[in-house]
């Protein structure tokens, strides 16, 4: 027993090929192949494709679209969701993951893949096969009674660099290498936090230093909100949206953005 991956990208073909999912849900005519770099061992995923994700009654469905792309009022009730961003009505699996397509196809992750999972999914028997899967193919897998302070440090760390390489068109090693944008970041990192605390989420100390590493460690990567940037609302937004106080770090990147926006448009 596994799952259905209902949107088969970089998120969705790493978890999917790692849980060795039978099926996937995508608008692609072409069948679906990948090749994965899981830290056992590289894998060819070819899952059968479906179109009706209805159809799939028998396998829980892991929703790997993005929040501004997903069918909310088409998912079954025992949806998890894998998306970045905060505000989905159904329970997330937070992803610890820098994922990249090489030039040879292949979809490595240039972070050690860890991913936060609800304990109340664990205790069905569908979702615990798909999380040992996970284990068994080397990621590391957290059940915690709530997910909810790992989805806010996971979107707090998307709110920073990864508008800033948007708005710049740098790498994130590259943004992370200029000490003014470096310091935009920790300093927008803290209001994340202040913000998550505002809203009664403690999100565990040391959130800068872990960052710093993050940013530090995973070099060249280009992050998702480049190729699309509908997700922004649902990250640097939503913590602009309920901040309670005053937020100039977050409240730059977001003119930084704005104005790489406007000079497109211009163009």
């Amino acid at each position: 027993m596994s799952c259905c991956i209902f949107g088969p990208g970089l998120v969705g073909s790493f978890l999917g090929a790692a849980a060795n999912a039978p099926t996937a849900s995508s608008r692609q005519s072409p069948p679906i192949e990948r090749l994965v770099e899981l830290p056992n061992g590289r894998m060819r995923w070819c899952p059968r494709q479906v179109i009706d994700i209805g159809c799939e009654t028998t396998l829980p469905l892991l929703v790997c679209t993005r929040v501004h792309h997903t069918p909310w009022q088409l998912l079954p009730a025992n949806a998890l969701a894998a998306q970045n961003g905060l505000g989905q009505p159904i329970p997330v699996i937070v992803c610890f993951l820098a994922l990249d397509q090489a030039a040879d196809g292949v979809i490595r992750c240039l972070s050690i893949p860890r991913l936060v999972v609800p304990l109340a999914a664990s205790t069905a028997p569908t979702w615990a096969a798909v999380f040992a899967a996970w284990r068994n193919a080397g990621m590391v897998v957290d059940e915690v009674l709530d997910c909810a302070p790992a989805q806010w440090e996971k979107t707090i760390l998307n709110a920073t660099v990864g508008p800033l390489c948007l708005a710049t068109g740098l790498s994130m090693a590259e943004v992370w290498a200029l000490s003014d944008l470096r310091q935009l970041v920790i300093a927008a990192t803290s209001e994340g936090q202040r913000i998550a605390r505002h809203h009664g989420v403690d999100i565990a100390p040391g959130i800068e230093k872990r960052a710093a590493d993050l940013f530090g460690r995973i070099g060249a990567h280009r992050p998702s909100v480049m190729t699309d940037a509908g997700e922004l609302p649902h990250v640097l937004g939503y913590l602009r949206r309920h901040a309670a106080e005053a937020i100039p770090a977050l409240d730059r990147i977001a003119e930084l953005v704005g104005a790489r926006h406007a000079r497109g448009a211009r163009s």
